[in-house]
């Protein structure tokens, strides 16, 4: 299902599936660059594009990043390499996808049609501080990210206690990543300060769905991003954390099927 595109002059690592109207799927930093299961669900209407950032799995070019304008160039790009049409385009992005998914349609309104920002990282409210995430132990960033600590990843992250243990090619992979992750969210930490009043050129459908019980970014997030952009509408999961794709795929689901066709 894997497969490798040149876009410029980088590699980008692509899964897809189906041959409907193409959905876009922005990944976050971590837990869900892996092709989950609720994808296959919406195969079945959409094409789903799965690409992974520059600096995650085999994409290159995560050492060349300078900013969130660059990874908005880099899938403009990859949107013209991969010929889709404009006002065709669904995006859904989480976490940090979701932040690239909202500079996409505010900064090119015209490509985006339907919207779907889950747990969008872009925004920065002085009263609630986004949860830290360099630096943190793998048991640290579960309770962080997750409502159900039960959960299968998130039991798999608590039980490392000591990460020299894994093997030495995940260790790289996640050093690179998080290398490319913190050359676009470290510093502002996670926020574009000019986002904010650029979304309300969002033209697309938008639902923003969130954890009711996310503590990387609080509830309040969402109300923000769905009072900025116009006509858009507010889904809290309950039950949930930071990652609903992981622990409430269903309610995304059924959030994105509401969407006008």
């Amino acid at each position: 299902m894997s497969e490798k595109l040149q876009v410029g002059t980088e590699t980008v690592e692509l899964r897809r599936k189906g041959d409907g109207r193409p959905l876009l799927y922005l990944h976050g930093g971590i837990g869900d660059t892996d092709w989950l299961p609720v994808f296959d669900e919406w195969s079945r209407e959409f094409t789903v594009f799965q690409p992974l950032h520059p600096g995650f799995g085999e994409s290159t070019g995560g050492d060349k990043l300078d900013g969130m304008e660059d990874l908005v160039f880099h899938y403009i790009d990859l949107l013209g390499v991969l010929e889709i049409e404009a006002s065709a385009l669904t995006v859904v992005g989480a976490s940090f996808g979701g932040w690239i998914a909202a500079e996409i349609a505010s900064r090119y309104p015209h490509l985006v049609q339907r919207l779907v920002l889950v747990g969008a990282a872009g925004l920065w409210l002085d009263e609630a501080p986004p949860g830290e995430l360099f630096g943190n132990s793998p048991p640290e960033l579960a309770a962080l990210l997750f409502h159900d600590l039960q959960h299968p990843v998130a039991a798999m992250m608590a039980a490392v206690t000591d990460v020299a243990q894994l093997p030495e090619e995940l260790i790289v992979q996640q050093v690179r990543a998080m290398e490319a992750l913190a050359r676009v969210a470290w510093n502002p930490y996670f926020h574009n300060p000019k986002l904010e009043r650029q979304l309300r050129r969002v033209r697309a459908s938008t639902v923003v769905v969130w954890g009711k019980e996310d503590r990387f970014f609080p509830v309040a997030y969402a109300e923000r991003y769905a009072a900025a952009i116009p006509g858009a509408r507010l889904e809290i999961v309950p039950e949930a954390g930071h990652l609903v794709m992981l622990e409430r795929p269903e309610a995304v689901t059924r959030q994105l099927f509401s969407l006008p066709r």
